[in-house]
């Protein structure tokens, strides 16, 4: 195993691929099933040749390893991707355990049913995680891709939960219904500024979907958005939670404070940057709301 390993990884570094000692690893798991014990073991890898083809084609093309897969993880759980989605991300999983909090604080004294929106579902990975990680709640997945939602559709059956999670074509809140509200809504929209954008890793801006990516008005395009309308959306004492980019925490609670929500919480990622904002439903009257 280690000389098959070794031989993987000098393939990805010949080509400056980062975390390639990494990537090689994931391959050995995905294309040989190479368990760790496996590895530990340094057992005999049986398809070698399928293994190098593999490290040898994300080398060349210089893809994401999951869309090379055609699918990646998140919150355990396999989940497939394709052109037309973004790639479920570790930062994003402080989203959903955040939502996850929420629905446990609103269920605490009874396991009473709880509806949640994904605004901009994607793959549906944060509707999916959000129902499989809790109980009596049903979630709408909303994006304005056809071709996102056939993916995440296929992922919420795959994960056997089609009756707890629909999806609906909608351009934000264009297709919700009269009288649809919601106990929580969360939503990792695009925040990638236009000049931020020219500066991202080929690997995301030549590979990933540019619609999901990026937002006008300095990558705040979609909170405003959202923000100016969710009143209508979320039940008094629901919550809405974003996930968001570097330094854009601040300025959005601030848009969530003049419209109707106070800021419950503001949580970091690893790397110490603010990344996912929590406010709750609070009474004030129309003519109050500001921009």
């Amino acid at each position: 195993m280690k000389k098959t390993l070794n031989k993987v990884v000098e393939i990805l570094n010949a080509q400056n691929i980062d975390e390639a000692n990494v990537k090689a690893r994931i391959i050995l798991r995905e294309i040989a099933n190479m368990t760790v014990e496996d590895m530990l073991l340094d057992r005999e890898v049986k398809n070698e040749d399928e293994v190098l083809s593999f490290a040898q084609k994300l080398a060349q093309t210089k893809m994401p390893i999951q869309q090379l897969l055609g699918f990646g993880y998140f919150m355990g759980e396999k989940f497939k991707v394709t052109p037309d989605t973004l790639i479920p991300r570790d930062e994003t999983e402080i989203l959903v355990k955040c939502a996850l909090d929420k629905v446990k604080e609103l269920q605490k004294d009874e396991i009473k049913p709880l509806s949640v929106l994904d605004i901009g579902t994607g793959t549906g990975a944060i509707a999916c995680s959000i129902a499989k990680n809790s109980q009596n709640v049903e979630v709408l997945g909303v994006d304005i891709s056809s071709n996102a939602l056939m993916v995440a559709l296929e992922n919420a059956q795959k994960l056997d939960l089609i009756k707890r999670v629909v999806y609906r074509k909608s351009d934000i809140f264009s297709a919700l219904r009269e009288g649809e509200v919601f106990d929580i809504v969360v939503s990792n929209p695009p925040y990638i500024s236009e000049k931020d954008y020219k500066n991202l890793d080929t690997t995301v801006k030549d590979f990933e979907p540019k619609t999901a990516l990026l937002a006008k008005n300095d990558g705040y395009e979609f909170y405003e958005k959202i923000i100016s309308q969710a009143k209508k959306y979320v039940k008094y004492g629901g919550y809405i939670l974003f996930e968001c980019g570097q330094n854009q925490a601040q300025k959005i609670c601030m848009m969530l404070e003049r419209n109707g929500f106070q800021v419950s919480d503001v949580v970091r990622d690893l790397a110490g940057i603010e990344r996912v904002v929590a406010a709750q439903m609070i009474f004030i009257e129309e003519d109050e709301l500001t921009f």
